[in-house]
C-alpha cells in the first residue's frame, strides 16, 4: 500500500527523541523523532513532533511499512559536571509509543491511525536555574495521543495529516497554557516523469525549535532503486550501495539534523551508528512568562547493535557521547535566552523494543 510507510512515519518517532532512519520516516513530509524518531531513539518531548521526510511509497513492507507501530525503551546518562556550579547534572528517561490503525488497511482505501505516546525525563541534580533562582524540575513527562490520516488519490498521490494533543510539563495538565498539540497537512503528488513526486507540508507544534506554522516543500528524486534525496525542507536521502549497506541523513530547521549507517551482519543483527541532534521541550508549570519553553538540547555520536527476536520484535541497544549539552528557558530556540545551564559531554546507554508488524 503506497500511504502505509508514511502512516507509520507519522507515528513514530522523537524531537524529543532523536530518531533513527526508520525512525527518520516518521512524520509524512510529512520518520529524521520523540523520534525517533515518532522514533527517535530517545525522545521525550518534541523530538518526537518534529517533522521529518518520509521513505516514500516503494519502502518497506507489512502495513506500517520500515517504521515499528509499538516501541519502548529507556536511557540512562551517568552525572557529568554543571558549568557555573559546584553540582552534577545526570538524566535518565523511559517511553511507551504505540500506533495501529482504527480501521483493518485496504488497498487504496484512507487509513486512519490512532497514536498515543508517553515518556518520562528525570534530571537527577540540585542546580538552581541561575536567573529565576529556581531548581531544575526532577521530573518532566510526555502524554500524547492523536490520529494520523492518509487518502490516496486518484492521480496517484496522497494527501492527509496528523494531529497529537496532550501535555509536555513538569506538571502535566495542571493548567491550559501547559497544554500542547502537533499538527500536520501533507500532500504528495507524483512528478510529471512518473518515478519522482513533489512533497507538499504544513507543519506546526508550540513545542518545537520555531513555535510557529512552518510551510515546507520537497521534491523527491529517484534515480534508481538503491537512491533516493528529498531536496527541499524538510531534506532527506537514503543510500543503499549494496544488500548489506543504508546511509540516510535528514535534516528539519532549525537545527534538527540526523546522519546514519546501518550495516546489517546476518539474518538477525545489524550494526547502527548514527550522528545526530537532540531537543527536548517541554512548559514549565510555574513559568512567570507564559511563552516561555524549557529547553533540554545536546549533540550526540551513537554505534551499537539490532537484533531481530522473532515475531516481528526487535530489541536495540547503544552506545552513545553526548557533548554540546545545555539546559535553557526561552520562547523560542535561538531568542530570549534565560538560566542557560551549559553542562560536560559524558556517555549515554539505550534500550529498546520495537514491534514491527
Amino acid at each position: 500500500m503506497a500511504v502505509t510507510a508514511a502512516c507509520a512515519s507519522a507515528v513514530a518517532e522523537s524531537p524529543a527523541w532523536p530518531p533513527p532512519p526508520d525512525r527518520v520516516a516518521l512524520l509524512p513530509p510529512v520518520e529524521f523523532n520523540l523520534e525517533e524518531s515518532l522514533f527517535a531513539g530517545d525522545p521525550v518531548a518534541d523530538a518526537d513532533t518534529e517533522p521529518v521526510p518520509p521513505r516514500g511509497p516503494r519502502r518497506g513492507g507489512g502495513p506500517f511499512g520500515a517504521a515499528a507501530p509499538v516501541s519502548l525503551g529507556g536511557f540512562w546518562a551517568p552525572p557529568t559536571a554543571v558549568s557555573g556550579q559546584p553540582s552534577t547534572l545526570g538524566m535518565n528517561a523511559q517511553f511507551v509509543r504505540v500506533a495501529a490503525p482504527l480501521v483493518r488497511p485496504r488497498e487504496g482505501d484512507p487509513l486512519w491511525i490512532g497514536i498515543g505516546r508517553f515518556g518520562r525525563l528525570e534530571l537527577s541534580t540540585d542546580v538552581i536555574l541561575p536567573d529565576s533562582g529556581r531548581p531544575v524540575p526532577d521530573q518532566l513527562w510526555l502524554v500524547e495521543t492523536g490520529l494520523t490520516h492518509i487518502r490516496p488519490l486518484d492521480s496517484g498521490g496522497t494527501l492527509g495529516g496528523t494531529f497529537l494533543f496532550g501535555s509536555a510539563s513538569d506538571q502535566p495538565f495542571a493548567a491550559g497554557r501547559d497544554l500542547t498539540l502537533m499538527t500536520i497537512a501533507f500532500w504528495n503528488t507524483p512528478a510529471k516523469n512518473g518515478r519522482d513526486e513533489w512533497n507538499w507540508s504544513v507543519f506546526y507544534s508550540p513545542t518545537s525549535q520555531l513555535p510557529y506554522p512552518l510551510p515546507g516543500l520537497a521534491y523527491a528524486w529517484r534515480p534508481s532503486d538503491s537512491f533516493e534525496a528529498k531536496i527541499g525542507v524538510p531534506a532527506a536521502l537514503e543510500w543503499r550501495p549494496d544488500e548489506f549497506w543504508t546511509i540516510s541523513a535528514a535534516y528539519f530547521p532549525l537545527v534538527n539534523a540526523n546522519v546514519e549507517a546501518r550495516r546489517r551482519l546476518g539474518p538477525d543483527w545489524s550494526f547502527v551508528a548514527f550522528y545526530r541532534t537532540d531537543t527536548q521541550i517541554y512548559f514549565l508549570a510555574d513559568r512567570p512568562v507564559a511563552a516561555d519553553r524549557f529547553y533540554v538540547f545536546d549533540q550526540r555520536a551513537a554505534a551499537g547493535l539490532e537484533r531481530s527476536l522473532g515475531g516481528g520484535f526487535t530489541i536495540e541497544a547503544l552506545a552513545s557521547w553526548l557533548f554540546d549539552r545545555e539546559i535553557f528557558q526561552g520562547t523560542n530556540f535561538t531568542s530570549g535566552r534565560t538560566d542557560v545551564i551549559p553542562f560536560a559531554a559524558g556517555p549515554w546507554l539505550s534500550l529498546q523494543l520495537l514491534w514491527r508488524r
